[in-house]
């Protein structure tokens, strides 16, 4: 049991390091400009060990989009349960999305790649949908919160969620392509115009954005 307990672990831990492998190369060259070859060199592994581990080329990089999915909703859960305050639940939620310069880059060149192979993959499709799905979800929970402590003014559900989705994505787009601002300039950005949306610009001293 102990044997085949160390050969599951090394088999996994051989599985993420080529989808980590697999993220930061497209985030770099472009899934189109990605080679198996170089994903393996980047994880330290032969060519064939790719194929060991993932059947075909768009296994591993459906891999990958699934552990970037999982990895962005498993954090931005983990900031909202952090905290009962409604306020701070939206400012931990943003966080996840603008976390640094560097790792928002990285992120958006290779989420954006993703996309857009989605637009004529079913299988991408359907795990782009998913990564909204836990986005709202997330969202809800927040909203759900302040306007249950009356912090937040009574919004339809659905549209708050989505509009919410449509400031962070704008302004993060907007963010990668404009010269001017900084990216700290584009999150304080990021949680007033949410947060003036939420409160209908009538939040409180105590609950406004720093």
């Amino acid at each position: 049991m102990a044997a085949k307990q160390f050969v599951q672990e090394y088999e996994d831990q051989r599985r993420e390091e080529l989808i980590k492998a697999t993220y930061l190369e497209v985030a770099e060259k472009g899934y189109s400009a990605v080679t198996l070859q170089d994903i393996a060199k980047r994880a330290g592994v032969s060519k064939g060990s790719t194929l060991y581990y993932f059947a075909t080329k768009e296994d591993l990089f459906l891999g990958a989009l699934e552990w970037l999915v999982e990895r962005l909703h498993q954090r931005m859960h983990e900031a909202i349960a952090a905290t009962d305050d409604p306020v701070n639940k939206l400012k931990a939620a943003l966080n996840t999305v603008f976390i640094s310069a560097q790792e928002s880059r990285q992120f958006f060149m290779a989420y954006t790649d993703f996309i857009s192979i989605g637009t004529r993959n079913k299988r991408f499709h359907e795990f782009n949908a998913k990564f909204y799905q836990g986005c709202f979800a997330c969202d809800r929970e927040i909203v759900e919160a302040g306007i249950k402590t009356g912090v937040f003014r009574q919004v339809d559900m659905d549209e708050a969620c989505s509009m919410m989705r449509a400031l962070i994505d704008g302004l993060m787009l907007q963010w990668f392509f404009s010269a001017e601002g900084t990216f700290d300039d584009y999150r304080r950005r990021c949680e007033r115009i949410v947060l003036d949306y939420l409160t209908g610009g009538n939040a409180s001293h105590e609950t406004q954005i720093d």
